[in-house]
């Protein structure tokens, strides 16, 4: 949810109804709107934009919103202190208590060092979820970016499953999910073990499918894919082959 501006909720609600699909968003803040500035006016325009977030999506029939909701998506200049960690954590607390009444579960992305200064490992995203004290917030983690902060995924995966929301697969080029470094399976071994039946989904980036601005901030020059239903058929048989899952009828 980009761009708040563009979106008709009736006509996403709509199309997802028509295709039989349900339905969860993706969000961040925009810049100059940060959840844990010690700008008063900048850390406001966070909150509100994460509270219209989850007001398009409640409108949209989503059932959750996940990203990097904490800050600013970007190469920070340096550290962040433990007052920026707990500012942002005490407004995703009053955004989620928000997001629980429109019945919204709101889960943090746990991303590398180069998008962001405040959360990259498992054990900084159950810290912050222990300073936020709030049942609705939840994880999300994602391959890619698990492969360069974790030094075992194996186990940092297994430490984050009591509070998972959302797992995504995403190759160490950001392509096809068959073709690259990354043993997926092997890293979604201990969810398989432990019988996991959240939501898993996946990632993958091509230059011609974004808008400029979100492919230079992603870093992403080339087309990874051409064939995007090709790709959405490989990824879904991945996704069986690993967890066992067959489509719904």
């Amino acid at each position: 949810m980009r761009d708040p501006a563009r979106i008709i909720p009736s006509q996403v609600a709509a199309a997802f109804q028509a295709a039989g699909l349900g339905a969860i968003g993706t969000a961040g803040v925009p810049p100059h709107s940060d959840p844990g500035s010690p700008d008063a006016d900048a850390r406001a325009r966070g909150r509100d934009h994460l509270e219209l977030a989850v007001a398009l999506a409640r409108d949209c029939g989503m059932t959750q919103i996940n990203g990097i909701l904490y800050g600013p998506l970007g190469r920070a200049a340096g550290p962040v202190s433990d007052d920026t960690i707990q500012r942002s954590a005490d407004t995703l607390h009053h955004v989620a208590e928000i997001a629980e009444t429109s019945g919204i579960r709101l889960c943090i992305e746990l991303v590398n060092r180069y998008e962001t200064a405040l959360l990259n490992t498992v054990e900084s995203g159950l810290t912050y979820l222990a300073d936020a004290g709030h049942a609705n917030l939840h994880l999300h983690l994602d391959t890619f970016h698990m492969s360069i902060e974790e030094a075992d995924v194996p186990s940092a995966v297994l430490r984050a499953l009591p509070r998972l929301g959302y797992f995504e697969l995403d190759q160490s080029h950001r392509g096809r999910l068959d073709q690259g470094s990354l043993d997926l399976a092997a890293m979604s071994a201990p969810l398989v073990a432990a019988g996991y039946d959240g939501l898993v989904g996946v990632e993958a980036f091509a230059r011609s499918r974004l808008a400029d601005d979100h492919a230079n901030a992603l870093a992403i020059w080339r087309n990874h894919f051409d064939d995007a239903d090709g790709f959405a058929c490989n990824a879904m048989d991945m996704i069986r082959n690993i967890f066992g899952r067959r489509p719904v009828a």
